[in-house]
């Protein structure tokens, strides 16, 4: 951990010397100027342990006017990178074959800082719009008539995203009507306060054949057994190796492999949740991350983790990374993989073309 936490603050930091020197350039050079942008730097940098400890002081007004300060910037910072590298490589370019790059340092801040500044607005109001995601999947496995699995994942409940947001979670919940709700992870954040008011929230909302959850790496972030109590007062049966048979279909859960690096003991093998399924039977796999395993009998993989990349164009690296895009894939093995967006956001309190969603599965007979 400590390693990860220094590359990140080396990434993070490195962003912010590529913003600030580019303020350095247009502005008159003065000490004071080089003073100011300096200490501006180390507080962005590290801005969000600070956010860290002063959760873990319970200072909860402080925490989460610093946390929406720090992780609206932090997306306002990416979204100027990316900009301003596309700019840089216009000028790079034109450079190169003798043509005259019409914006001086002084407008190209300008441009990009306004354009970064629209796409943080945009992205804000994004975030807020839930979409509704139809998947319609029929199979010879189910005897007769269907079931709807409402998806959700990604919530990130915890300073950030609290009461507001899931009202509108559940709202949605009660507009589509599902059978039964599965959250793949992620459901809580590695930093919140305490989540019971939340919970009593959730239990207003009861899906005739009930709800299951696994865990996702922010549960093990929480911490397991705080992030287990919160799901089970929630009204979430917790799958962890283990396999429940709801309206014709068997749900399998797994945990998240991140157990291992947070010194938990994970729960990931499914051999014995399924030595009562037959082959004849339509099994859907709860498993947070979005990785196939070839060893694991499923008929369709519901996964979140990804949030879709959540900023442009972050999807690219999160496709690179996992080999996978959001949405319904067929494998090779004629297996069905879904990867949800996921409802909330990690970080930067914007989604830019990747809307949240809740996912409704509707898995029907063809007998």
């Amino acid at each position: 951990m400590p390693i990860l936490l220094s590359v990140a603050l080396l990434i993070y930091g490195s962003m912010h010397l590529y913003a600030l020197s580019k303020m350095w350039m247009t502005f008159p050079h003065s000490y004071g100027l080089g003073l100011a942008l300096i200490l501006a730097g180390i507080v962005l940098t590290f801005s969000p342990l600070l956010v860290w400890f002063l959760e873990k002081q319970s200072w909860h007004r402080a925490t989460v006017a610093t946390a929406w300060v720090s992780y609206t910037w932090m997306g306002y910072l990416f979204l100027f990178l990316c900009i301003g590298l596309v700019f840089d490589l216009g000028h790079a370019l034109a450079t190169l074959l003798n043509f005259n790059w019409p914006v001086n340092e002084t407008m190209a801040l300008r441009i990009v800082g306004l354009l970064a500044l629209v796409m943080v607005g945009y992205g804000s109001i994004e975030a807020r719009q839930i979409q509704i995601k139809e998947v319609h999947i029929t199979t010879p496995k189910l005897a007769s008539g269907r079931i709807t699995i409402a998806q959700i994942s990604d919530l990130h409940l915890g300073i950030m995203l609290g009461d507001g947001f899931l009202d509108r979670v559940i709202t949605k919940l009660r507009e589509i009507k599902p059978d039964v709700v599965v959250a793949t992870g992620d459901i809580v954040d590695g930093q919140g306060d305490s989540l019971a008011a939340l919970a009593q929230r959730f239990q207003s909302y009861t899906p005739p054949l009930g709800a299951y959850a696994v865990t996702g790496n922010h549960e093990y972030y929480a911490g397991l057994e705080n992030s287990l109590r919160f799901l089970s007062n929630a009204g979430f049966t917790v799958l962890r190796g283990e396999s429940a048979k709801v309206g014709g279909v068997v749900l399998v859960g797994v945990d998240d492999p991140s157990a291992a690096t947070s010194g938990q003991q994970a729960r990931l093998r499914t051999s014995k949740a399924l030595a009562s399924v037959t082959a004849d039977e339509f099994i859907v796999l709860l498993k947070h991350q979005p990785v196939v395993d070839g060893n694991t009998p499923f008929d369709l993989q519901l996964s979140g983790h990804i949030h879709g990349g959540q900023i442009f164009p972050f999807v690219y690296l999160t496709r690179l990374a996992y080999g996978v895009h959001p949405g319904l894939a067929e494998l090779a093995d004629g297996r069905k993989l879904y990867v949800s967006r996921g409802a909330g956001t990690w970080g930067p309190p914007i989604r830019l073309f990747a809307p949240p969603e809740i996912t409704l599965i509707t898995i029907a007979s063809t007998n």
